[in-house]
């Protein structure tokens, strides 16, 4: 089975040009299917990478938090 690593939700096409929001909402919709009667795909694979997504979404509310706080200098 291929490792899966973090360069698989990176990149340009990748999980990274989506809004915290929007991983948030993929995550939730991966939980669902869990539950779902007509699932036919893993449960823990399913988990993993809805915590995966979180994981991912939560990174980019503190970089955005981050950013928002900093204060960018100029030079006069």
């Amino acid at each position: 089975m291929a490792k899966l690593t973090p360069s698989r939700l990176t990149g340009v096409y990748g999980m990274r040009k989506f809004t915290a929001d929007q991983l948030f909402a993929y995550a939730d919709k991966l939980e669902a299917q869990i539950k779902h009667p007509a699932n036919t795909d893993d449960p823990k694979w399913l988990q993993q990478w809805a915590d995966k997504m979180r994981w991912l979404a939560r990174q980019k509310e503190k970089a955005k938090a981050h950013k928002d706080g900093t204060r960018r200098l100029t030079k006069r």
